[in-house]
């Protein structure tokens, strides 16, 4: 195409558009992956603390915070002992960054027996110190919350037994829309070191040897067995 021609390509792509009438049409907003995640996973649910106070959870536990949030009952002699004795460990470790740069939230799935008195004395017990709450509600309404936020069992038996629930801690980082879970029957300070990335913004996080070697990797013997050629050879085989 001669410049003239260009040009003139040009002009009347120019004329095309004034005629039509309209401007043309902006690119798509990229949704905001913030408000997503209040709107979808974070309802506004009321419920107690282990202090009596009133909160709803998203406006005044969630909403410009790190939360870590786990779900427990104070009657549990299954992993909620383990679990609740990890994050106290958890919570020792950060010291003062404990309620100033992250809050525990832990809520009770027996809401019928964990008043707010029982969970209070459970919390002493354990030794729970300020930026921790032992939180109690309406059974159905910690149901939602606990299905928005994924803690639930996909076999519908399974999860109807609150002695099997998912021991997950979940973490989140609700300004900048990050959230994550760890078990929380693993090491402390694995909890630690995944609560203080959620923390910080990613260029930030600890890496390399430093962070490994907290808590060195423990080999087992069943992965000290060498694998075989043959052993290899039947994870590649594929039914037709």
């Amino acid at each position: 195409m001669t410049p003239v021609a260009t040009r003139l390509a040009g002009l009347l792509a120019v004329v095309a558009a004034g005629c039509s009438g309209r401007p043309p049409e902006p690119p798509p907003t990229p949704p905001n992956q913030v408000a997503t995640i209040r709107e979808q996973h974070l309802p506004n649910i009321e419920l107690v603390t282990h202090e009596g106070r009133r909160v709803r959870f998203y406006d005044d536990l969630v909403k410009g915070k790190v939360v870590a949030i786990n779900f427990m009952f104070a009657t549990c002699r299954n992993a909620c002992p383990e679990s609740t004795q990890h994050l106290v460990e958890v919570q020792h470790a950060l010291g003062d960054r404990m309620g100033r740069d992250v809050t525990f939230l832990s809520i009770s799935l027996d809401a019928e027996r964990d008043t707010p008195e029982v969970l209070r004395g459970y919390a002493e017990a354990h030794g729970a110190g300020p930026g921790w709450y032992f939180l109690t509600g309406k059974h159905d309404d910690i149901e939602l919350l606990r299905h928005k936020l994924g803690a639930y069992e996909l076999d519908p038996v399974i999860d109807a037994d609150r002695t099997q629930h998912t021991g997950l801690v979940i973490l989140g980082n609700e300004p900048a829309g990050r959230w994550k879970a760890i078990t929380a029957l693993g090491k402390p300070v694995r909890i630690r070191q995944a609560i203080e990335r959620t923390i910080l913004p990613v260029t930030e996080w600890p890496t390399g040897a430093a962070v490994v070697n907290e808590v060195p990797y423990e080999e087992n013997e069943r992965g000290k067995e060498v694998v075989t050629a043959d052993e290899v050879a039947k994870l590649l085989v594929r039914d037709p």
